[in-house]
């Protein structure tokens, strides 16, 4: 039963939160990248139900705009990162973090933001005593892995535990850390989420 109603929330652009997650009872951080516009309604609902303690984004807000190739998009692009930011920053996330991709408008992002924060690539952050490698590119991870290590951007570094360390690939899917017990937790993105990230092209170009 559980599988079908994962289906059917995956066709209809929702997120389905299994049942361990469910029982979780813990503080829950989650990590997500590379997001394209049409998953903003998807990520407003799985918020209200996960209600997680931290939220990282590493980067691409508007995945679906290339603003590194379409600058002359900036204006359709402030649009959908000031959805964006409301959607982060109206759930129940004691602290938000976010990594701009190449894809990113600074000034945008920071314009809109009220309580998130916005990182340099390759920041070293301590969140309940484990350390995280924030980052958009895999390759800042790669020279200094942490603990943890959260990015996006494309698949050349693919979610692993790897020497005791955690790689976590958020274009791969929607990555949840329960902070207590240290398990991890991955989501699939809706249907049709990475047709929307490609715009017809390669992911993270």
């Amino acid at each position: 039963m559980e599988n079908f109603k994962g289906l059917l929330y995956y066709l209809f652009g929702r997120v389905y939160i299994t049942k361990n997650i469910r029982l979780c009872n813990e503080d829950l951080l989650l990590h997500i990248s590379d997001t394209p516009s049409s998953f903003y309604p998807g990520l407003r609902l799985l918020l209200k139900d996960l209600r997680p303690k931290y939220i990282i984004h590493t980067g691409d807000l508007v995945d679906n705009i290339k603003l590194q190739l379409y600058p002359n998009k900036i204006d359709i692009y402030k649009k959908k990162i000031k959805v964006l930011i409301k959607i982060l920053e109206n759930s129940f996330a004691d602290e938000i973090y976010l990594v701009l991709g190449n894809h990113d408008d600074y000034s945008a992002v920071k314009t809109f933001t009220k309580k998130s924060i916005i990182l340099k690539e390759g920041k070293i952050i301590t969140i309940d005593n484990d350390i995280y490698n924030i980052s958009h590119f895999s390759n800042s991870i790669i020279e200094a892995p942490a603990e943890y290590n959260l990015y996006g951007h494309d698949t050349a570094l693919h979610s692993k535990i790897e020497n005791k360390k955690v790689y976590l690939n958020g274009i791969e899917g929607i990555n949840i850390i329960a902070l207590s017990s240290k398990k991890i937790f991955v989501l699939p993105y809706p249907h049709g989420t990475n047709d929307d990230r490609m715009c017809k092209s390669n992911v993270g170009i």
